[in-house]
């Protein structure tokens, strides 16, 4: 899962909301539980204890101390309930202290006396060795008799074994509880946000070939349909800008052609000429030169602008790419034999593929007539023509100066240059490999470039055997 996705976003954010929520409300839920069963075990005590000071305490003239005591024994038994029981007269001595209980979880004795008897009833806690224990304290006068305390307390242990199940419950169905709801928040979100996948998806499949396409408009009245209109109609804005520079490219493309053929013959007639002199014949010939220069540029330009529009249909057949290298090779040799460069090519066997042969050796021409060109002296250029699986692959290795690895993601753009300066030197208009890729996108096929400075580049294009 891609953790910057919204959808990884949101649910994580979900998952924290609630994980906040179910821990606060566990909390409330503990805290509330344990006052009230502090609260309850509270009363029962304060009860035992007016039950023992109303019942029996005040009857003590008539009915005598041992029959408080066989009263608290029969009725409470503390050493089988687990209470402690314990009435101290004002002078501080004991009238009754409860046995320890038969589980043994306190010791009566250890059990601070109060003293002086307060005015008022009050709860406090004991802390203990074995745990804590809750005592309720009643001041109670018998008229005639005195003032004593009676106290009544049990072991905190039967609340927090209840706080500790409650907590245990929590454990086990709270992370199960978050892990479903975050299951199905992330699968609401991404059923929410499917439709920006669709126009995710859509988006990438319209190209500068296909910008009649638009995004599919779910109806729902929300952001996705909004941006979705946006965005179509933001298309529409670009299909038309788009289609008036393909039009004044092709246009102005189509314009230049004539005078320029024009020019150029009425130069060569003029080079013709016995009675020019040296200097003249020299301009002559230089401007001849750049006149072929720029009607190299303006067909290549005408070419591009019938790619970008959709007008160049191919013309396909079966055809075999490894003749067809090789009749290109033959064809360039005098090029390669200029600058004394080997052009060697490994082609064993036939490579059939369904294509457009003049758009094939297009792409020969440009890639070998670039590798020629960035080569020096002495070098060389190997081309190879295979197949793998269902691919034709032509690949141009050269042994010139490399491309840096900073320009390789800029060299199928049209105008791009390497080297600027030396641009004229080599006749370079930056359109020849823009040109390459455009019909190898045409075919179904890509075109890639490795190279490293001082040690070559290598282009290597790959095309559908089959038709596509």
């Amino acid at each position: 899962m891609n953790a910057r996705s919204i959808r990884f976003k949101l649910t994580a954010w979900y998952a924290t909301l609630l994980a906040i929520i179910l821990i606060a409300f566990g909390s409330a839920v503990y805290f509330g539980l344990e006052r009230y069963l502090t609260t309850r075990l509270a009363e029962q005590l304060s009860l035992q204890a007016f039950q023992i000071a109303d019942t029996w305490l005040r009857q003590i003239n008539r009915s005598g101390t041992e029959y408080i005591v066989n009263e608290i024994e029969e009725h409470i038994s503390p050493d089988a309930t687990g209470r402690f029981v314990r009435l101290t007269r004002s002078d501080g001595t004991f009238l009754y202290r409860s046995k320890p209980p038969r589980d043994g979880r306190f010791d009566p004795s250890t059990v601070a006396a109060v003293k002086p008897i307060p005015y008022a009833p009050r709860t406090r806690e004991e802390h203990l060795a074995k745990g804590e224990l809750l005592i309720y304290s009643l001041p109670y006068t018998v008229p005639g008799v005195g003032s004593f305390l009676v106290e009544v307390g049990a072991p905190y242990h039967t609340v927090e074994n209840t706080l500790h199940g409650l907590v245990l419950i929590f454990a086990i169905i709270l992370p199960i509880a978050l892990a479903l709801a975050i299951g199905v928040g992330f699968l609401l979100m991404t059923r929410a946000l499917a439709p920006v996948d669709v126009i995710t998806r859509t988006a990438e499949t319209i190209t500068s070939r296909n910008l009649s396409g638009r995004l599919p408009i779910s109806h729902t009245g929300d952001e996705i349909e909004r941006l979705s209109a946006t965005l179509n109609r933001m298309m529409e804005r670009l299909e038309g800008s788009f289609r008036q520079v393909v039009q004044f490219t092709a246009d102005v493309s189509h314009e230049l052609r004539t005078p320029l053929a024009v020019l150029r013959c009425e130069l060569e007639v003029a080079l013709g000429q016995n009675h020019l002199s040296p200097a003249a014949r020299e301009v002559l010939e230089s401007v001849l030169e750049e006149t072929g220069m720029l009607s190299k540029i303006v067909e290549q330009l005408m070419t591009l602008s019938r790619l970008d529009s959709g007008e160049l249909q191919l013309e396909r057949s079966r055809l075999d790419l490894a003749g067809l290298c090789k009749d290109t090779i033959e064809q360039m040799n005098l090029l390669a034999e200029d600058k004394s460069i080997h052009l060697q090519c490994d082609a064993p066997e036939p490579v059939e593929i369904y294509a457009d042969p003049l758009r094939i050796r297009q792409i020969l021409t440009n890639l070998i007539d670039n590798a020629i060109k960035y080569t020096a002296a002495g070098g060389s250029v190997h081309i190879r023509i295979a197949q793998e699986d269902d691919q034709a692959i032509l690949e141009v290795a050269d042994t010139g100066p490399g491309i840096p690895t900073e320009a390789l993601p800029y060299i199928f753009n049209r105008f791009y240059r390497v080297d600027k300066a030396r641009a004229r030197e080599f006749g370079g208009s930056g359109l020849g490999l823009a040109i390459a890729k455009s019909i190898c996108d045409l075919h179904g096929g890509r075109i890639a470039v490795e190279s490293r400075l001082g040690q070559g580049t290598r282009f290597r294009v790959a095309i559908p055997v089959g038709a596509n």
